[in-house]
């Protein structure tokens, strides 16, 4: 069954001024179209898609259905100015995909005989979002998904089942072969990073959404940015989800759906404009490729490995200009209603937006500002407010709306030589254009209403071209970096279909292990061709930590040095856990040692110590440390901390003392006795070896001292004779003592020798 109807005020079209057809260029102009939809929200049984074709020439075009080509319409004629429009309800024809995990014949087909532009809409009362679709000459084979984090709540009817991340693959040849790796859990819970096989005929379509159930945190469910897609033939290629709120958590939810580029398509050169009426909006830049390098305006690098991203905010006074040293994406969000309610007065929900590189500029088209249909809904208030926001490079202001001029509206570009302007429009078509000669700009286009919200790109045109790329950091356009060990992988892009290195290699990739320069050649079949040339800089930093391995005993240490001059160090050992981040460790543990140093290109170098420690009994010598009276005592000794057969070996232990003076004998490795020839101060020593050859010294102080003996005499006190008398000290002592006098409980100097 057919489902037509001319909408021409429903939605927008865009027309693009192109020359004549560059076999070098791709554009999201075409006569071949391969896409189809992804499951929204249904609400109220008013969710409809809506297809929207415009033109520059009349022609005539079809659409047809599933890998049957079932017509949906008649062969129709569009004519410039008019956008044709067919609307198909949901509970009509089924035309979304739905599930997770299986294919559907659900893909659209549109051919022409002249170019044309075509766009896709999802519509559902408060949930809504646009796609501009690409040709299949504008298509490629390796894709990578840009989502957001799903939304759940269980007791909305809503967004019930609103909840899953989603991507969606379609067909447009028999027997595609794609991979598919996760980012996260799928809904058929295939673990995250783990790759699988589908096949697909044309016109099949094949849609992935998350494991999402409430609760289930723990097994990786969530959001699939970052999946990883390569097929052996174009594929046409859509992510977003189902229905989310942006941030997650913040009310409310919409469904998020975009053509996403090619990787080939992707670039090196990002700006962003803040979408007029919202306090802030949210940014992702999802990398391709390992160690990829990007700044947001001059502030510090940051790096992301395949399939990673940033996420980050930027306030409506912030502009900023995005570079990197690999091919990234980018795109846009629009927050959910209640993020910044008050500053944007209650309107705008969340829509993405998949931002153009800046060297994929227009000269100007045609876009038409969304009006939402009437439905019965009282609470439902539509579209409100729409937008275009427009960039030009340089001073090419020379830019024309609906025919008027509005060179008045740009304001410079801060810290970069771009002009922008935020255009707010009214419902209906209209026309932006810079009539300056090749004259180029890029324009989104997005609208407002309380529950809801739209946007989309006015288009691109993508010149084909070889980019072997280039490290940001050293300023140069044509220098990789190659760090020592590694191989570096040079691409020259999926869009040709021969290639001619200067090393005779006729793949598309080759592998680099030394410095040098590096060049290609490559070529279509229709007859395009590109070079490119890049050298490659090979980065050798090198530490050594001199011996590989020493033995040592408790509680000795050895120093590592890692050298100086490096950004970063990492000592870890053979668990991996970090024990320093300094350049000198002191080891004093059995194990690894391994040391990372990082110069500043992030080059590492790597070194490994192993160290042995043997153990070290616990020596205790046990006796008098003072011996009065006598010039002979007896010393024990307790051995501790270790096994017996460590330290019980054959004469592995011996007796000493610092002077002659001291005579030793019984001697065993338990016990000594001593004797003094004379009272005194000495050292005597006990001296073990452990089977490991670990000597361990103890050292023990002792005093022999003659024992005082007590006498006192009493005399007459010549001075006070009657009144006192003298009590002196006759007894025997060494010429070191001390007399402490007390007297009835009274202490005296041992000065004093008057009793009274």
């Amino acid at each position: 069954m057919r489902y037509c109807f001319i909408i021409p005020t429903l939605f927008f079209s865009i027309y693009f001024i192109y020359g004549a057809e560059d076999t070098c260029i791709k554009s999201t102009k075409g006569t071949d179209f391969w896409f189809g939809f992804m499951e929204s929200r249904n609400y109220l049984n008013n969710h409809a898609v809506e297809i929207i074709i415009t033109a520059d020439e009349s022609t005539n075009f079809t659409i047809t259905f599933g890998p049957n080509e079932v017509p949906l319409q008649p062969t129709t004629t569009v004519t410039p100015g008019t956008p044709f429009s067919i609307r198909i309800p949901w509970t009509k024809q089924k035309i979304e995909a739905v599930g997770s995990e299986k294919a559907e014949p659900k893909g659209i087909h549109i051919k022409s005989e002249k170019p044309i532009t075509v766009y896709a809409m999802n519509w559902d009362p408060y949930s809504s979002d646009v796609a501009m679709i690409y040709p299949v000459r504008s298509l490629g084979k390796e894709y990578f998904a840009m989502c957001y984090d799903p939304g759940f709540d269980a007791t909305n009817p809503m967004t019930g089942s609103g909840r899953n991340s989603e991507f969606l693959v379609v067909a447009t040849e028999n027997n595609t072969r794609i991979e598919i790796t996760p980012s996260k859990v799928t809904d058929k819970l295939v673990p995250k990073d783990s790759t699988f096989l589908i096949l697909l005929n044309k016109g099949q379509v094949y849609q992935v959404q998350s494991q999402n159930d409430e609760g289930t945190d723990k097994l990786g469910q969530g959001d699939l940015t970052g999946s990883h897609i390569v097929a052996d033939k174009p594929i046409a290629f859509f992510s977003g989800t189902l229905s989310t709120t942006i941030p997650k958590g913040s009310c409310c939810w919409d469904h998020l759906f975009e053509q996403i580029p090619p990787v080939d398509a992707w670039g090196k050169e990002y700006i962003t404009i803040p979408l007029k009426n919202r306090q802030s909006d949210r940014f992702r830049v999802l990398a391709a490729f390992d160690n990829t390098t990007f700044q947001i305006s001059g502030n510090s690098y940051q790096y992301l490995n395949r399939g990673e991203f940033r996420e980050f905010v930027l306030n409506q006074s912030e502009l900023k200009r995005i570079i990197s040293d690999k091919p990234v994406l980018v795109a846009q969000y629009s927050q959910s209603t209640r993020v910044d309610s008050v500053y944007a007065g209650g309107i705008g929900d969340p829509f993405v937006i998949i931002l153009n590189p800046n060297d994929q500029w227009i000269n100007g088209g045609g876009f038409y500002s969304f009006v939402s249909p009437a439905i019965s809904d009282t609470s439902y208030h539509g579209i409100k407010k729409q937008f275009v926001n427009v960039f030009v490079p340089g001073n090419e202001t020379s830019v024309y709306l609906d025919g008027n001029l509005v060179q008045s509206q740009f304001k410079p570009f801060p810290g970069a030589n771009f002009m922008y302007a935020q255009i707010e429009t009214d419902a209906g078509g209209h026309r932006i254009i810079n009539t300056t000669p090749n004259g180029r700009l890029q324009a989104n286009i997005y609208g407002f209403g309380k529950w809801e919200s739209y946007g989309y790109s006015l288009g691109f045109e993508r010149k084909l071209k070889i980019d072997l790329g280039g490290n940001i950091e050293f300023f140069k356009g044509d220098t990789l970096l190659l760090c020592l060990g590694d191989t570096l992988i040079l691409d020259a892009g999926e869009s040709f279909d021969k290639y001619l290195w200067n090393n005779n290699s006729t793949s598309r990739k080759i592998s680099v292990i030394n410095e040098g320069w590096y060049w290609v050649d490559a070529s279509t079949n229709d007859g395009c061709v590109k070079h490119d040339s890049v050298f490659v800089k090979k980065s050798s930093p090198q530490t050594n930590i001199a011996n590989r391995y020493d033995e040592i005993c408790q509680p000795d240490s050895v120093k590592l040095d890692a050298g100086p001059g490096y950004e970063k160090y990492i000592w870890q050992n053979e668990t991996g856990d970090t024990l320093s981040k300094g350049q000198i460790i002191y080891a004093n543990k059995t194990g690894d040692y391994r040391i990372t140093v990082y110069n500043e290109f992030r080059c590492t170098a790597r070194d490994t110590f192993s160290l042995k420690v043997f153990p070290v009994p616990e020596i205790t010598i046990i006796g008098d440390k003072l011996v009065c009276g006598e010039l002979k005592t007896e010393l024990s000794v307790s051995i501790v901390g270790t096994p017996e057969y460590i330290w019980n070996i054959p004469g592995n232990f011996s007796w000493s003392a610092n002077s002659s003076d001291i005579v030793l004998y019984d001697e065993n490795r338990f016990s000594v006795k001593v004797e003094a020839k004379k009272w005194g101060d000495y050292e005597l020593f006990y001296n073990l070896k452990t089977i490991y050859g670990c000597d361990t010294t103890v050292t023990f102080p002792v005093r022999f001292h003659s024992q005082p003996v007590n006498d006192f005499a009493f005399e007459s006190d010549p001075g006070c004779e009657n009144y006192s008398i003298l009590m002196k000290f006759t007894g025997t002592a060494s010429a070191d003592a001390i007399l402490d006098w007390d007297i009835n409980g009274r202490a005296f100097l041992d000065t004093l020798d008057v009793l009274n």
